[in-house]
């Protein structure tokens, strides 16, 4: 091996197929050159740390590192990296071996890396090269872009970067919630398409909240951003300094709020789910997307009801519904869960199958 990096022998190696002899011999090239050995050591911490429910685009990281390889032919697929381990020799046999090595480049192009033990839990961070990054129910990650932009991705979200990214265009396009501290280049502004609008880094740090069916939001928390619809007149357009909030919705005008809490915003950010006087129905939302269960509602007038909690994500569901019974109890609010289901109605529980959160009944670890 030479310091081009034989991308082959490594994947065998960080996967456990090579031989003895391979072994060794990589184990020499490590040696030979602290550049070696520093290769050696990230491909496989890269390769035990990657997470076992992660995804990825093989065919958009293979493009991007293609032309860097020998000897080496990817399939065609999505490859599921918690199928990475080999159960049995058979990752040797020619019709599996592109997929070890395809998985190996991919994870040397994302780069993943887990957060540290002391950061937020669930929280990852990764380099990301690949076109596409989602996140689930509950799930939050920290992404590292090319540029050397950074973007906290909140649950339930989608970030795609577009063609060419980080080169002719730095444009992303996100569905659901993310915060981004941006590396300003004024000759390729930072732009981020989401729900209908376009916000335009202008040098800052800001979060876009973009879930479908609701307002779009942005907050800016350093610098400034310009807020402007995809279509519409050009006035339609606003420029946010720190501590502002815009609100833009699907119709009507954009309503651009000054020197807001945006730190309260950004909770989620820490850890943290911010209610101030948020209606019920609102703060179901977030829970749904928190704690993947679908919350409804028997009674229409309690989704009004104005919450102020500061619950953390790491909660158990169960302390979060207890406490939104305890908020209200004045109101005689009840909140029953059957599996996935929460159901917030007053008075009385009717449904005698249910399990009233207030008497602990329900599941361990809920």
């Amino acid at each position: 091996m030479t310091d081009h990096f034989d991308w082959d022998r490594l994947a065998r190696y960080v996967s456990g197929e090579s031989g003895a002899t391979e072994r060794a011999d990589i184990e020499r090239w490590a040696a030979s050159s602290e550049t070696n050995r520093a290769m050696l050591e990230s491909v496989k911490r890269r390769w035990n740390v990657a997470g076992e429910k992660a995804t990825w685009n093989v065919d958009a990281a293979w493009s991007r590192l293609a032309p860097r390889l020998k000897d080496v032919v990817a399939e065609s697929s999505v490859i599921n990296l918690a199928s990475r381990r080999p159960a049995s020799p058979s990752w040797l046999q020619p019709a599996r071996y592109g997929l070890v090595a395809a998985a190996a480049v991919v994870l040397i192009a994302v780069g993943v890396r887990m957060a540290s033990d002391d950061a937020m839990d669930g929280a990852e961070t990764m380099a990301f090269s690949a076109s596409e990054m989602r996140t689930g129910a509950g799930e939050q990650r920290t992404i590292d872009l090319a540029d050397g932009s950074q973007v906290v991705l909140g649950a339930a979200s989608t970030l795609r970067l577009a063609d060419g990214f980080g080169t002719g265009t730095r444009e992303v396009f996100l569905e659901g919630q993310a915060f981004l501290r941006v590396v300003h280049d004024a000759a390729r502004p930072f732009i981020v398409n989401a729900g209908g609008t376009r916000t335009v880094d202008l040098g800052t740090a800001f979060e876009v909240r973009a879930y479908p069916n609701e307002v779009v939001r942005v907050a800016v928390t350093e610098g400034m951003v310009e807020v402007r619809r995809d279509s519409g007149p050009a006035a339609d357009s606003a420029v946010l300094q720190p501590g502002d909030v815009a609100e833009v919705p699907t119709t009507g005008e954009t309503v651009v709020k000054r020197q807001q809490n945006v730190e309260r915003l950004l909770g989620w950010t820490r850890g943290e789910l911010i209610f101030d006087d948020t209606p019920l129905s609102d703060a179901a939302r977030e829970l749904e997307r928190w704690f993947d269960v679908q919350v409804r509602f028997d009674d229409p007038s309690l989704r009004a009801l104005p919450w102020t909690a500061k619950p953390r994500i790491s909660d158990s569901l169960t302390t979060i519904l207890e406490l939104i019974e305890t908020t209200f109890q004045s109101e005689r609010v009840r909140v029953e869960r059957n599996g996935n289901v929460i159901t917030i109605r007053r008075g009385a529980a009717v449904n005698p199958t249910a399990n009233p959160v207030s008497r602990n009944r329900l599941e361990a670890g809920a």
